[in-house]
């Protein structure tokens, strides 16, 4: 009896140091929030890009793997934009197959569909597969991390540095948890990184029908309800790293864990800063698509006015309970002039909170308007004379 109370209370102790060490963290003066233990952390509203909470968001570090992110994103776009087909078969080699750390232990020679590789990249984070599609895009690594750096670029991730295509460690590649959740949040439009993101075992099948068992290294896909994707990271130099977005309630959040001292760490830490924003903000629709805005003047067209709606929903970032506090403000010229093409951008309306600017949004014509030809000059006079 004696060992079952003793055994009991050890239970006990151990669950509410759990629940303790799980508990919403509070966000303090400087935008931090307590119990996070990463040494580098964001977490971001992928809807008006606010930030809920932030630790050395902007401070350059190894990020290991999640370096692959952008490797599949120029991957991805290739294959949008109809140069590469995920059915095309490419060649793995010798270099590729050389990569260590995480591998899909690619057959030096052989070829591989681009789908596959693909998959054991997403899934499983392959080191050979990542350099294999480096290769095919742009003929050798190196000339692909110059395409890395170039998107890096165009994306604003103004303090990011690639050197290769799979992260392994090298001097100076570099990124930080700001830029990494611009690259999530960029990879997720595509369909086909969330779902493979999201499967938790799968197998690669190589051209001689040996199996590559694939785990996903993301344990938030299965342990995590709200989790809709993300990559993981780890070298001795970077530490434990991880990059994942979750929704829940129309709120969807992009949370980016750098530099953990435990492979647990990332998960635990990507988890509290979850709970803290599903807790704590609410995504609010303040502008509906195609929402009507104003009635403009229109110049030498067959018709003299026009309505302008909205080109897309606009969503703001609220604390539960609180007040939204945001104001719409319309820039467009007194009178424009046909012709006029629908769904041209004839002007923007800024969403103001807080008294800042946070977003803006276009607003388009609803119709086309053609120039007035002589007729309709004449038919105009004749009614301003009521001359019919």
């Amino acid at each position: 009896m004696k060992k079952l109370i003793l055994f009991s209370l050890g239970m006990m102790f151990a669950i509410l140091s759990l629940l303790s060490n799980n508990s919403i963290g509070v966000v303090s003066a400087n935008n931090e929030i307590s119990g996070i233990d990463s040494k580098s952390y964001i977490l971001l509203d992928t809807k008006s890009g606010e930030i809920l909470c932030e630790k050395s968001s902007h401070d350059k570090m190894p990020v290991a793997s999640i370096c692959k992110l952008m490797t599949t994103l120029i991957t991805l776009e290739k294959i949008e934009a109809g140069i590469l087909s995920i059915d095309d078969e490419v060649l793995a080699s010798g270099y590729a197959c050389s990569m260590e750390g995480s591998q899909a232990f690619l057959d030096e020679g052989c070829r591989y569909k681009v789908y596959d590789l693909l998959k054991s990249v997403i899934i499983a984070s392959a080191n050979d597969s990542s350099v294999v599609l480096a290769e095919a895009i742009s003929g050798s690594e190196n000339e692909f991390v110059k395409v890395m750096n170039n998107r890096a670029i165009e994306l604003g991730m103004s303090n990011t540095f690639y050197e290769n295509a799979n992260g392994l460690p090298t001097p100076n590649q570099y990124s930080t948890a700001y830029d990494t959740a611009v690259i999530l949040m960029e990879i997720s439009q595509y369909d086909i990184y969330n779902e493979l993101s999201n499967i938790w075992m799968d197998t690669l099948v190589h051209p001689s029908g040996r199996e590559t068992e694939l785990v996903n290294t993301n344990r938030l896909i299965r342990y995590y309800d709200y989790c809709l994707n993300g990559k993981t990271g780890y070298t001795d130099e970077a530490g434990y790293c991880l990059a994942s977005t979750a929704s829940n309630d129309n709120l969807t959040l992009v949370a980016v864990v750098l530099n953990g001292e435990e492979a647990s760490t990332r998960f635990s830490d990507s988890v509290k800063l979850y709970d803290y924003g599903f807790a704590n903000f609410e995504s609010v629709k303040v502008i509906e698509k195609n929402q009507k805005m104003c009635d403009i003047d229109v110049s030498g067209g067959v018709v003299d006015k026009i309505s302008l709606v909205t080109e897309d929903d606009y969503f703001v970032l609220s604390k539960k309970g609180g007040e939204n506090n945001v104001d719409i403000r319309c820039n467009i010229e007194d009178t424009i002039h046909a012709p006029i093409l629908k769904n041209s951008v004839l002007g923007k309306c800024d969403i103001v909170k807080g008294g800042k600017v946070v977003g803006t949004i276009n607003l388009i014509s609803t119709i086309d308007i053609e120039s007035q030809g002589f007729g309709d000059i004449l038919k105009k006079i004749a009614n301003n004379w009521n001359i019919i």
